[in-house]
């Protein structure tokens, strides 16, 4: 056992010890982020992420990562793109195949 944790990259071994955590560890070391758009990471999967962004009708979206990658996946894993990057992102909303998994609140209109 000890020949093969030598073998491991440091990704593959930060990525053993995150599985390993509990939902409430996670939640304390990966706290909910907001960002500018969409976005998926290979790098982010196991951490359980909760996300947030404002599309382009105005909606406040939050999503589950790890959820939504796992039903995006099969699709970005032959794309170029994900095939070098091992990162998607979108920036006027979510996929429509993964929009049922997130939470839609609609924001008020800006006062002029």
């Amino acid at each position: 056992m000890k020949n093969q944790e030598q073998t491991l990259s440091s990704k593959e071994l930060i990525a053993n010890a995150i599985a390993k955590l509990s939902p409430e560890e996670l939640a304390a070391i990966y706290p909910p982020i907001s960002r500018a758009n969409f976005v998926v990471r290979k790098s982010w999967l196991g951490r359980n992420q909760v996300i947030t962004f404002i599309n382009n009708k105005n909606q406040r979206i939050t999503y589950n990562h790890d959820e939504v990658l796992k039903v995006m996946l099969p699709k970005l894993s032959i794309m170029p793109c994900w095939i070098k990057r091992e990162y998607w992102s979108q920036s006027t909303d979510m996929p429509a195949n993964v929009r049922h998994l997130a939470k839609v609140e609609q924001l008020e209109a800006a006062a002029e």
